[in-house]
């Protein structure tokens, strides 16, 4: 009982951000969202210490430092006002439009997405959770692209539908984890894969992240194996003066289809894992995974 009334004020708080996100002043919600975060990140209260935990994990990761270093604790913090500013900007989709859109979001390299769609493969929009990916997204859904989001369902489901309602209402089809068959019809089609590649680590692959072994799920990799789909590595980064963002689609990866495919899927593994470490080193704050069970770990 007091799970269930847990969800429906979790979701209550999503309407009244939502509402917030969409009538205040730009420049009050993001204070407003900032404050928050610097509470949440303050006195974490619960299950948000687990978050918290995960997010210093990343960053001493990332940094090559120990938890107790003060800058370790500045980027993290770094990583909650992104977080904040991520899902204020999420929840004011319902009132943006495509101009609004576009002056606030520069998509970059998308040769790089055409060429990949040229082959008539589908491709795979690969990514993790790194600045406003759904922002990044939303960028090529208005710029006449057919972009699908392969998502990990809510275990709350009054917000995993409004979520959705928010992406589909802006042109981007939801596909949950759970009928993968559709997102490979999406491929068939030529269409756009979108998929976070720093969650559902049930089935993984070694690599070296900033000298560390960790896990990288492998899933995307056998799927583009598997299809013959282009992996396009995909960020968004903001820049830190004045908000705007850039989405830069990367040149595409090759999964190679030889002898070997623990060899061949190793190889992209590890050329993804390079990009990922690059945008890392230079934007430690934009990597904004909360979620302890989708760390990649040592």
């Amino acid at each position: 009982m007091l799970k269930s009334e847990h969800k429906v004020w979790v979701y209550l708080l999503y309407k009244v951000g939502e509402f917030f996100s969409c009538f205040l002043p730009s420049s009050l919600a993001y204070w407003v969202a900032k404050r928050l975060a610097d509470l949440c990140f303050l006195i974490p209260i619960g299950k948000y210490r687990s978050y918290k935990k995960a997010v210093v994990h990343n960053v001493c990761l990332v940094l090559g430092k120990d938890k107790k270093d003060p800058l370790v604790r500045k980027t993290a913090l770094g990583v909650y006002r992104n977080f904040a500013k991520y899902l204020r900007e999420f929840l004011w989709l319902p009132g943006l439009d495509q101009n609004r859109c576009f002056g606030m979001v520069t998509p970059l390299g998308v040769e790089n997405l055409d060429c990949a769609l040229s082959e008539k493969k589908g491709v795979i929009l690969l990514s993790i959770h790194f600045g406003n990916w759904e922002w990044g997204g939303l960028s090529l859904a208005l710029s006449g692209y057919k972009v699908n989001f392969l998502v990990r369902p809510h275990e709350n489901r009054r917000t995993d539908r409004l979520f959705n309602h928010i992406r589909e209402k802006k042109r981007i089809k939801v596909i949950p984890l759970t009928r993968l068959k559709e997102g490979i019809k999406v491929l068939k089609r030529n269409e756009i894969l979108a998929i976070l590649a720093d969650e559902n680590l049930e089935q993984t692959m070694k690599a070296k992240l900033f000298s560390q072994e960790v896990d990288i799920p492998s899933g995307p990799f056998r799927l583009a194996r598997r299809t013959k789909a282009v992996i396009t590595p995909a960020f968004i980064v903001r820049n830190r003066w004045d908000g705007r963002q850039r989405g830069i689609v990367e040149a595409p990866l090759e999964v190679k289809k030889g002898e070997s495919e623990e060899k061949d899927l190793q190889e992209a593994v590890n050329s993804f894992i390079q990009i990922v470490e690059d945008y890392l080193r230079y934007y430690p704050d934009h990597w904004l995974l909360l979620e302890p069970k989708g760390e990649f770990k040592k």
